[in-house]
């Protein structure tokens, strides 16, 4: 919104054009009557041919063309109050309250719009379409004209702002929801590369040891790395909503066996293959993924901050029809376990399938527990599969 350049619409086009067929109307009027006062009907014939340009711009140039209509409607009526007659009215005064309308949806700054209506009901006072034998009656027809187009034009502005505040509230949800797809995506596997690559170096520096099984390890998680981007760029050139995921629930086995590459020990609590399976197919896409993020989000804090040495266990389960995930494990404690945006990100997804995420250090650790409902239609399908 605002008053930034755009292509002038048709419809004030066509508006303009008519403008333009109004101002010949008032030059004919000065053609029948050059013999009767010509100084006063040339300058309301000037005044409304100038009138013609504002409409055109009304709504890509809202206040210059407000004030230039304004200036010209005063000279108007400024011509009217000193002329010795009485001239007739000018049709191109229907633009008064449309440039008001335009004023009052399309400016940048919410003011000009009640500060439009006090304009245009000063110049009202000497506008020539006011009668000095019907002057009240004049006056509260301009009042209630004026009004209406503020109103209309006030009422227009608020669901263009709220329009605009949704899209931006899309834009915003779009950009984290890009931004969390990314880290979760690419965390946990970059992280894995890096650790691996650390104990490559130091297998290397020992001399004794083979280093093909480290460099293996490394070659299978940037092959996975690479699926998981090419996945993520399919989402966003299909516009696809990001539930969905080319993840699977065996992937959980994955996260703990790249865990356990990167030197951590890891102690495991995974339902069998036949019961992941069950689950991937019978609960929603959004609670497989959140699973799926939080237990790799845990796991890859770990490999990060805990260091080689570190013990960690890893729990999946179903509980009265609440997914839990527990990752805990003994090693480093963060200082402070709020500083990334990860934990972040993972809290956001949970609430958006109306989870919850405790994330609390332990005494010699740091423990993750993840809450998620799955419903008693799918828990009872998954069990029975």
């Amino acid at each position: 919104m605002g008053a930034a350049y755009r292509a002038i619409p048709r419809a004030d086009i066509v508006l303009g054009i008519i403008a333009l067929l109004f101002a010949a109307v008032s030059w004919l009027l000065v053609a029948l009557t050059v013999h009767e006062h010509p100084i006063e009907y040339v300058s309301l014939a000037v005044l409304a041919t100038g009138v013609a340009p504002a409409v055109f711009i009304r709504r890509t140039r809202p206040v210059p063309a407000f004030v230039l209509t304004c200036a010209l409607f005063g000279g108007m009526a400024l011509t009217a109050q000193l002329s010795p007659i009485y001239l007739s009215v000018p049709p191109i005064l229907i633009f008064a309250p449309i440039s008001l309308m335009a004023v009052t949806e399309y400016a940048q700054s919410w003011w000009w719009g009640p500060a439009g209506l006090m304009v245009g009901i000063v110049e009202s006072l000497g506008s020539p379409a006011i009668r000095t034998e019907n002057y009240k009656w004049s006056m509260a027809y301009h009042i209630v004209v004026l009004s209406a187009a503020f109103i209309w034009g006030s009422r227009r502005r608020a669901v263009r702002t709220a329009h605009d505040r949704e899209l931006e509230a899309a834009r915003t949800g779009e950009r984290n929801r890009i931004a969390a797809e990314l880290h979760d995506v690419l965390g946990h596997t970059l992280a894995a590369v890096r650790a691996q690559a650390s104990m490559g170096l130091v297998v290397a520096e020992r001399r004794g040891e083979s280093t093909a099984e480290v460099l293996r390890t490394v070659a299978d998680i940037s092959k996975d790395a690479l699926g998981d981007v090419r996945h993520l760029v399919g989402l966003l050139r299909d516009g696809h909503d990001g539930t969905a995921s080319a993840d699977s629930f065996t992937d959980l086995r994955d996260t703990v066996r790249r865990a356990r590459a990167a030197g951590i020990t890891v102690r495991d609590d995974l339902p069998s293959d036949e019961t992941l399976t069950a689950w991937q197919r019978a609960w929603p896409a959004a609670t497989r993924l959140a699973v799926l993020r939080v237990v790799r989000e845990a796991v890859t804090n770990v490999i990060k901050h805990a260091g080689p040495a570190a013990t960690m266990t890893v729990a999946v389960m179903l509980e009265s029809g609440e997914c839990v995930a527990i990752v805990e494990n003994v090693g480093v404690v963060p200082h402070n376990l709020d500083a990334g945006r990860g934990l972040a990100g993972l809290r956001e997804r949970m609430a958006s399938v109306g989870g919850t995420l405790d994330v609390a250090a332990t005494a010699s650790g740091v423990r993750l527990a993840a809450r998620l409902p799955v419903g008693a239609r799918y828990a009872e399908s998954a069990e029975h599969w």
